[in-house]
């Protein structure tokens, strides 16, 4: 799907502009109940149980994609500022993640908490433009604030590893058999 097919197709929205004009949360939780993801539980149930909590605690924000034909949630994102905790990492890492200490225990950096769509839209390949959007609005926040690298957590599967590396992500510990692996997006160069 190219990007003028998605746009078309969608309407991006924050979720707390919807939260705003919805006259009530049960509408909002309805609305976001029609996100439907059989393949990652945890999306799904983030969405429909969490999303609303942490957008109001300020913990995160959360950025929806409704479906311009069906009104149905699509696909969602979510990001946040957290800390990097370092145990596990190589010095060597810490000091390019870091930009200046080897030693530190936590770095501050942009998070992506929650990428995904909605299973009836599975087969439409829109998670090149729903990271795009991520990643712009995060780069926003870096222009104003400053920040050395975006983090997520990737399901440990070659695809979803590969989708990330090919959208500038790298991974930052091995892959010893656990379910995620922690990758980056730096502001800096990395060299190898």
């Amino acid at each position: 799907m190219t990007r003028d097919q998605f746009d078309n197709a969608f309407s991006f929205f924050p979720l707390s502009e919807i939260i705003q004009t919805r006259s009530s949360k049960t509408k909002v939780k309805k609305l976001l109940e029609t996100f439907i993801c059989s393949k990652n539980s945890d999306l799904q149930d983030f969405l429909h149980d969490q999303a609303m909590t942490f957008e109001s605690h300020l913990r995160s924000r959360t950025y929806v994609y409704l479906d311009n034909a069906t009104r149905e949630v699509a696909a969602y994102f979510t990001i946040a500022v957290n800390t990097l905790h370092t145990d596990g990492i190589s010095s060597e890492v810490i000091l390019l993640l870091d930009g200046y200490k080897d030693d530190t225990q936590t770095i501050p950096c942009f998070l992506i908490g929650q990428v995904g769509k909605s299973d009836r839209y599975e087969e439409f390949k829109i998670g090149e433009h729903i990271l795009a959007d991520t990643v712009e609005i995060i780069n926003s926040a870096q222009h104003a604030l400053g920040g050395r690298f975006i983090l997520l957590d990737a399901i440990n599967q070659p695809k979803v590893i590969a989708f990330y590396q090919h959208n500038a992500f790298f991974p930052i510990e091995e892959d010893e058999g656990q379910e995620s692996i922690k990758m980056i997006k730096p502001y800096f160069e990395v060299m190898e």
